[in-house]
C-alpha cells in the first residue's frame, strides 16, 4: 500500500474488519505470487499478519498461558523450543555468546519437531544487558546464521530507527549477506497512527517484509511511585488499532506483543497476564483479536 493513501484512514477505521480493503488497499490475495514464479528466500506469498508472542517459559503455566492467547507462533528469545510447538515455534540466535553455546545446532536439530522456516537474529545488539555486539561482530557472524538455509530476521535493535540498524544492513547488503526480513522492537505512548507510521517507515527504509517482535505501551516516566500515565484502556484500544493496521499491511507478516509481569511500573498495564497467570484483560482482547 502505498504510504500516504495508508496515513489518511482514520485510525477508527482500522479497527473495523474490512476497512482498509473498503479504501482500495490491496488484499493478501491479490498480493500472491504468479503460479511458477521462483520464489526466493525473501519473497513469500502475502497472508494476513500472524499475531504471537514471546515468552520464555518452560512449565506448565507457560504452556497454558501460551495456549490461552489462540497464536499462531511464538519465541522464547532462544534457539531451543520450550514447551510446544503448536503454535510454532521461531528460534532466535540471541547473541555472540549463545552461538558460542551451540546455538545453531540446537535450532536446526530441532527444525523436524518446529518445522520453522524462520530464524531471528541477534537481539538488541545495541543494547549492554542485552547481545550487546558492534556492527562488525555481527556482520561476521552472520555467515553462520546465513547457512542455516532458514529465512533470516535481521538484528532487532532498541529501536527501529537505530544507527546500528541502518549500518548493519547496509554493510549486509554490500558484502552480499542475506537478510529475508527485518525485524522490529517498539515501546512507546499508546498512540496508534504514530506506531503504525514506524512500522511502515521501516519497510520502505529497507524494502523488506516487517516482523515487529516486540511492542507494548511503556511509560518509561513510571516509578513504583509515581503510577503510568497510560490507563490499561489507552492500552487496550492501542492494541485493538495496532492489530488491526498491522493485518491491513501486506508487508507485516508477524507481529509479537510483549508483556511484563502487571506489577511493573514501566509497562504493567500492558501485561497479559495477572499474577495467578490468568489473562488480563488486555490478554483477553489479544487472544480475541
Amino acid at each position: 500500500m502505498e504510504r500516504r493513501k495508508f496515513l489518511t484512514i482514520p485510525l477508527a477505521a482500522m479497527a473495523a474488519p474490512g476497512a482498509l480493503l473498503a479504501a482500495n488497499a490491496v488484499p493478501a490475495q491479490a498480493a500472491l505470487l504468479h503460479p511458477g514464479m521462483a520464489m526466493s528466500p525473501t519473497v513469500l506469498p502475502v497472508v494476513k499478519a500472524l499475531k504471537g508472542v514471546g515468552h520464555a517459559g518452560t512449565d506448565a503455566l507457560a504452556l497454558r498461558q501460551i495456549k490461552s492467547l489462540n497464536l499462531s507462533w511464538y519465541y522464547s528469545w532462544g534457539s531451543k523450543y520450550t514447551v510446544t510447538t503448536t503454535p510454532g515455534f521461531v528460534p532466535m540466535i540471541r547473541s555472540a555468546k549463545s552461538l558460542d553455546q551451540g546455538a545453531i545446532k540446537y535450532a536446526t536439530s530441532q527444525l523436524p519437531l518446529t518445522n520453522s522456516k524462520n530464524l531471528l537474529g541477534f537481539n538488541e545488539p545495541d543494547v549492554r544487558s542485552q547481545a550487546n555486539m558492534t556492527v562488525d561482530q555481527a556482520i561476521s557472524l552472520w555467515p553462520k546464521l546465513q547457512a542455516t538455509g532458514l529465512r533470516l530476521g535481521s538484528p532487532a535493535t532498541a529501536n527501529p530507527s537505530s544507527q546500528w540498524l541502518q549500518e548493519f544492513m547496509s554493510k549486509a547488503k554490500n558484502r552480499g549477506l542475506r537478510v529475508d526480513f527485518v525485524t522490529m522492537h517498539c515501546y512507546a505512548w499508546p498512540n496508534a497512527e504514530d506506531f503504525l507510521n514506524k512500522v511502515t517507515a521501516l519497510h520502505e527504509r529497507y524494502g523488506k517484509p516487517v516482523w515487529v517482535t516486540e511492542y507494548a505501551v511503556a511509560d518509561w516516566r513510571a516509578t513504583s511511585t509515581r503510577p503510568s500515565r497510560y490507563s490499561r484502556t489507552q492500552t487496550n484500544d492501542f492494541m485493538r488499532a495496532t492489530v488491526a493496521g498491522m493485518r491491513q499491511m501486506p508487508f507485516v507478516e508477524r507481529f509479537a506483543w510483549k508483556t511484563r509481569p502487571i506489577s511493573d511500573p514501566v509497562m504493567g498495564r500492558s501485561a497479559l497476564y495477572n499474577t495467578d497467570g490468568t489473562l488480563t484483560s488486555t490478554g483477553r482482547l489479544y487472544a480475541s483479536l
